[in-house]
């Protein structure tokens, strides 16, 4: 996929958005500034809201500022092209075809359903030092306006727990009423990296907390069998445990 021509794309979607002043309410903004501004002083995470209207971050919290080495004022100044030139250039594509398709789903959803939708997806930004974290983003609508448009992208980002050289890309659309995961299968995601539809069986079966025994009873398979499935699920999450397994794959919607 052509980069440049990946970004003129998203711009575009971005500039489609029509909101108009009367629509808007800031105080509605003020009320989740506060709210938000106590939420990042004990969330190790990074908090930032996008502005549709204005077509910029309104608000910007980020406890990997002084990791990633970067201004906040100048990144919410730069907007997108600050973010753009720190992340590593084989996400760049994935990313911002993920994040368009999104934007453009939430878009024309009706809006008694926008709301309804978090985007989940990983990526590797560059620290002050030149090496490149994996982190994971999860993207919601905060606010609409009067007239049931997008209005305010609510976008949180932590360090995702694997941390491992893999050129596997988890990405997800999740309706976080019913929990249903819309899973974007093409791309570069690899075989060997992405889940069975019998692993994932299995990783719901752990989240609930069953043991294998009763995994293996439920699904008429041996023990055996759930145990290296199990493995599998590991190795292909780049994770220690699955522990980690299930907790990450509640995060990006797998289960």
């Amino acid at each position: 996929m052509d980069t440049e021509l990946l970004i003129k794309r998203f711009r575009n979607l971005v500039d489609e958005a029509q909101l108009f002043p009367g629509d808007i309410d800031y105080s509605i903004l003020a009320g989740h500034v506060r709210l938000l501004d106590r939420i990042a002083m004990v969330e190790n995470s990074s908090l930032t809201v996008f502005d549709m209207f204005q077509k910029k971050y309104v608000f910007i919290r980020n406890r990997f500022r002084d990791t990633l080495g970067y201004d906040p004022e100048k990144a919410a100044a730069e907007g997108f092209d600050h973010f753009f030139r720190i992340m590593h250039p084989d996400d760049l594509p994935m990313v911002l075809d993920t994040t368009t398709r999104a934007l453009r789903f939430m878009m024309n959803v009706p809006p008694a359903e926008k709301q309804d939708y978090k985007t989940v997806f990983e990526h590797r930004l560059r620290d002050s030092s030149g090496r490149y974290i994996r982190f994971l983003q999860q993207e919601a609508a905060l606010e609409l306006d009067l007239k049931g448009n997008l209005w305010l992208i609510l976008i949180l980002v932590d360090i995702c727990p694997n941390q491992q050289e893999t050129k596997s890309f988890q990405r997800s659309m999740i309706n976080i009423r019913t929990g249903r995961a819309l899973l974007f299968n093409e791309g570069r995601e690899e075989p060997d990296t992405t889940l069975s539809p019998r692993e994932v069986e299995i990783l719901e079966y752990l989240g609930k907390g069953f043991f294998s025994k009763e995994i293996a009873e439920r699904l008429y398979i041996s023990v055996n069998t759930v145990n290296n499935h199990r493995q599998n699920i590991i190795r292909k999450m780049g994770l220690t445990n699955t522990s980690e397994a299930i907790a990450y794959a509640h995060k990006i919607g797998i289960v």
